[in-house]
């Protein structure tokens, strides 16, 4: 659900989405997935349903990484690229998204929910308006409101995935209490050894080496001492 703010300084709200029975688990800059994808818009305009344009083509892993002039963009399905995976220098779009480029999904949502956006038409699916409001031809900025994220399968099926959910939240704690154990140890090790000390003021011994480096009385040494 979103709210989008139009230039004549009035609010709408849209509910739109998108469907996939393709996981989640490639982070790159291509685009992957398989036809039985779609997107879709629920309200408060009449209900749509994009599907893609090509019919019933198999799965695509790995597809060609796109760009805005490349002319074959049929199979971009879903697309998945964290920041962190190429450190922002890789020049596109950071977060997930449906059809359209890599640079420029049709339906995008950034990774920090800022500079989210959807267009009308794409070469991978059907034409229409995603965000209510607008015509097929137009594409906007939305602040999002609410995201839902829902499970469609088998009690099985579900029930895996929750477990794999389980195991990748375990997976992402334990990083991070290894993180903290390894930075507060090294701390108590350079403290006892004295080195906590000579690099917590080491940045005084820096200034006095600067030319026009500020110059520290003996009352200020005394009491930091």
């Amino acid at each position: 659900r979103s709210k989008d703010c139009r230039s004549e300084g009035k609010c709408g709200t849209s509910v739109f989405g998108a469907y996939t029975v393709t996981p989640w688990d490639q982070e790159s800059g291509s685009f992957y997935g398989n036809s039985d994808c779609f997107l879709l818009r629920l309200g408060p305009d009449a209900m749509g349903v994009y599907r893609p344009k090509g019919g019933g083509d198999k799965i695509v892993e790995g597809f060609k990484k796109t760009s805005r002039s490349e002319s074959n963009n049929s199979h971009n399905f879903m697309y998945f690229n964290p920041e962190a995976r190429s450190k922002g220098y890789d020049g596109l779009a950071h977060g997930i998204g449906f059809g359209g480029t890599a640079e420029a999904p049709r339906l995008f949502i950034d990774e920090v929910l800022d500079g989210c956006r959807a267009s009308s038409d794409d070469m991978t699916f059907e034409n229409g308006p995603l965000l209510s409001g607008l015509d097929s031809s137009n594409s906007s900025h939305f602040d999002v409101e609410a995201i839902e994220v829902w499970g469609v399968g088998t009690s099985s099926q579900i029930d895996e995935a929750l477990l794999a959910r389980d195991g990748q939240r375990e997976d992402a704690a334990k990083k991070i209490r290894q993180a903290m154990k390894g930075a507060k140890g090294q701390f108590l090790e350079d403290f006892q050894s004295g080195l906590a000390g000579s690099k917590l003021f080491q940045h005084r011994q820096e200034m006095r080496g600067r030319d026009g480096g500020c110059d520290l009385d003996e009352d200020d040494e005394d009491r930091t001492e």
